[in-house]
């Protein structure tokens, strides 16, 4: 019997113990940045403006240096989702669930080439582990955008400018 009492009475102290010896950075994604990719897509029809994702984190910081996987492997297949969708509808393919709201192509361009800048800005910020996320939703987002046309072009071009400068 004395020796519970003393173990539960020793317990909690050696866990605070445990518990201070971190150094209290605890890196995380933010909660918006796990958002379904229609909140994504909702946020990116504000580009080239500043784009939010559930009035709470831009894209880029969906990609914090020390992401766990889990979260990287999350943010990372919502991106390739929502790239997906834009180069769908710069294709002039109707959006899944036939939603008759598509963004035109260029629209499309547009949002497109904010999330890879923004996605861009990130990376940099990240120290590397995310740079192969960017360049698989870089790919997602441009293919067909070759066949769009000049426009569409440069559409991708301002939006990817103002995501590495806004994102």
């Amino acid at each position: 019997m004395r020796k519970t009492l003393a173990f539960a009475l020793i317990l909690p102290v050696i866990l605070v113990a445990i518990a201070g010896c971190s150094d209290g950075r605890k890196i995380s994604t933010p909660p918006a940045c796990l958002a379904a990719p229609e909140f994504w897509l909702t946020a990116l029809s504000n580009a080239p403006e500043k784009v939010v994702i559930e009035e709470s984190a831009s894209i880029s910081e969906c990609l914090p240096e020390k992401q766990t996987v889990a979260n990287q492997e999350e943010v990372g297949r919502t991106a390739v989702i929502v790239a997906s969708s834009l180069a769908a509808s710069i294709k002039g393919e109707p959006r899944a669930g036939g939603e008759s709201n598509s963004p035109t192509a260029e629209e499309a361009a547009l949002m497109a080439g904010y999330l890879v800048g923004a996605l861009e800005k990130g990376a940099n910020e990240s120290g590397g582990i995310h740079d192969v996320m960017v360049t698989r939703v870089e790919a997602a987002a441009t293919n067909g955008l070759d066949a769009a046309g000049p426009a569409a072009r440069e559409q991708y071009e301002e939006g990817r400018d103002a995501g590495l400068a806004e994102g």
